[in-house]
């Protein structure tokens, strides 16, 4: 393995990096949107609640077992041949889901985007941390949060709409000509980054118990409160196509639900930073939970239209409290050497989180109903916001003046 030294990491100018990581992240958002709202509307027609939630769970799955062979991808190669081959690999996996001839090919499919999907994203935190100056990071990476937000605000109502023009399959086919472009974007115009010290020679798995150990109080605190928000925020994507599926809704109306909750939480981008950068992480981190509960619970209780769109912007209201939070709490907490082994177990136990929702839901749902899938989620969450407000460490380093002279 390749080792840099703590000289090899310096920050790139923010004009620089803004745009084409804007422009991708966008982009592949975009796509994601249009996936995780007929994924799951697919999956349900497949299979019932089970194929309904484990579809994405699949996907889910497959971000999960990038983060630490992304991480030593980023340590030996860089950031950005594993952010273009993390592009590449989703481009061909969104053309198999679209154009899966079976059910186990799908969730093959499914799988394989997760993967392509969770190294695309290790890999930009990882630049992200490196090359952007700490007292910068908050904004940075909320607007990060904010430009993921404006995909997923304009995929679900364009894919749904699609599909009831077109056809599902067509609908799925978009999402690969999103990461290609994003491809075509970054492969131009991103400046390279720096290979990522590692903190010491290690194998594959290693690392995890070595990070684990050295930051236990981190991972037991925020890491718990990342792995609450990561399971509630793909509870949120699911519960609104599968409950407004039950409900007798169309794609294109629940994707218009999903637009809408998107929207309330693409707004709050900016002051979801300025919030994190001048107050702190936790006044971000704990609305994030607490909102974003609630508004499941007026998801999974939803009646109507109408019940269902409240819910869906309650908890858009949430999540945008909390835009940039994961990431910005990751870069935070990673040490300078060794940064990338870090962020790929941070990394992996909100992943986990995410993955461990649909598969968690599915079995509650089953043995009682939606709505109490709904709960149960909320609960989590609910703890989630009551481990950052009394166990967790403020991180906000604010800037010291200058010593005399």
């Amino acid at each position: 393995m390749r080792h840099g030294s703590m000289n090899d990491i310096t920050p790139i100018p923010v004009r620089r990096i803004a745009l084409p990581i804007y422009t991708a992240t966008v982009l592949v958002a975009l796509g994601r949107g249009t996936m995780l709202l007929l994924i799951p509307i697919q999956g349900l027609q497949l299979g019932g609640l089970t194929g309904g939630f484990g579809l994405p769970g699949m996907f889910a799955l497959g971000a999960v077992f990038t983060n630490v062979p992304g991480a030593f991808a980023v340590t030996r190669y860089g950031h950005r041949p594993v952010l273009l081959g993390g592009l590449l690999v989703s481009t061909v996996a969104a053309l198999g889901v679209a154009y899966s001839p079976s059910l186990s090919a799908m969730v093959v499919s499914s799988f394989a985007y997760g993967v392509g999907q969770g190294l695309f994203a290790f890999a930009r935190v990882t630049y992200l941390s490196d090359t952007v100056e700490p007292a910068q990071r908050g904004r940075v990476v909320s607007a990060l949060g904010g430009s993921h937000r404006v995909g997923m605000f304009a995929g679900p109502a364009a894919g749904g709409l699609l599909a009831a023009l077109l056809d599902r399959p067509t609908a799925l086919a978009t999402v690969a000509l999103c990461t290609l472009l994003a491809l075509v974007v970054l492969g131009r115009w991103l400046p390279r980054g720096t290979t990522v010290p590692a903190a010491q020679p290690s194998t594959a798995w290693s690392i995890v118990g070595r990070v684990l150990s050295e930051h236990r109080r981190t991972f037991a605190t925020a890491g718990v409160a990342m792995f609450a928000l990561g399971l509630i925020r793909n509870g949120r994507m699911l519960l609104i196509p599968i409950c407004g599926t039950v409900l007798g809704l169309a794609e294109d109306e629940v994707g218009l639900v999903k637009s809408m909750s998107m929207g309330i939480d693409m707004v709050l981008f900016y002051p979801a930073g300025v919030v994190m950068d001048r107050y702190g992480r936790k006044w971000a981190a704990a609305p994030c939970l607490a909102v974003l509960s609630v508004g499941l619970l007026l998801i999974g209780a939803a009646d109507t239209y109408a019940e269902l769109l409240v819910g869906g912007l309650v908890a858009g209201l949430g999540n945008g409290v909390g835009s940039g939070i994961n990431m910005t709490l990751a870069g935070d907490l990673s040490p300078r050497a060794g940064r990338a082994e870090f962020l790929g177990v941070w990394g992996l136990t909100s992943d986990i989180g995410a993955a461990g929702a649909p598969f968690a839901m599915a079995a509650v749902a089953s043995a009682l109903s939606l709505g109490g899938a709904a709960v149960a989620t909320a609960g989590i969450g609910l703890a989630g916001a009551v481990i950052v407000v009394f166990g967790m460490r403020e991180t906000l380093v604010r800037d010291r003046p200058a010593a005399p002279g």
